[in-house]
């Protein structure tokens, strides 16, 4: 019998046992609720991008704009799907460190510069995307004014993706201060 009644509490404790199926089940990268909800947004938007890239040639009258604004807007969906791919990579990869706290510190410093790269993408996305729409326009007060509010709602998004990354990196530096 012990006097510690946590410890002895802690002995109590009925464990479900595992069987080595059922381990090796809960180790796979498929079985995992969150790489699988990362995997499948990953496929929608590879699958979106790659649609029209196949398609906005013949539906956006890419013949009629320069190359440079077709390069530019095939490298900048190209790199979306890049980022979106390595972030799947990033989030199956294991964290690694000596101790919790050196790994937990490895993956912020991780998550940072993939936050960074993150909300500078969104702007280069939505700057390619209309340098291809607007590469033979003749800009009026019209165009001008629709290209504005663009950028309001483009400045939007950025902010919403900043404060959720903020948010992010602050939890897990809240982790790591608990150690």
């Amino acid at each position: 019998m012990e006097n510690d009644p946590l410890k002895s509490a802690w002995h109590n404790i009925a464990t479900p046992q595992k069987n080595d199926a059922e381990l090796t089940s809960i180790l796979k990268e498929s079985a995992h609720p969150v790489l699988k909800e990362i995997r499948r947004q990953l496929l929608f938007e590879t699958v979106a991008f790659s649609l029209f890239l196949l398609v906005y040639y013949d539906f956006f009258d890419g013949d009629r704009k320069p190359l440079y604004a077709n390069l530019l807007l095939v490298g900048v969906l190209l790199l979306v799907i890049g980022h979106n791919v390595a972030g799947y990579l990033i989030a199956r990869r294991g964290i690694t460190g000596s101790n919790i706290r050196q790994a937990l510190t490895n993956r912020l410093s991780g998550m940072k510069t993939y936050a960074f790269v993150s909300v500078t993408l969104r702007v280069l996305s939505a700057a390619g995307l209309w340098f291809f729409f607007i590469s033979v326009m003749d800009l009026d007060a019209h165009r001008y004014g629709l290209l504005a509010l663009g950028m309001v709602i483009v400045s939007v998004q950025v902010f919403f993706l900043s404060r959720i990354w903020a948010g992010r990196i602050k939890r897990m530096k809240e982790a790591i201060a608990g150690f």
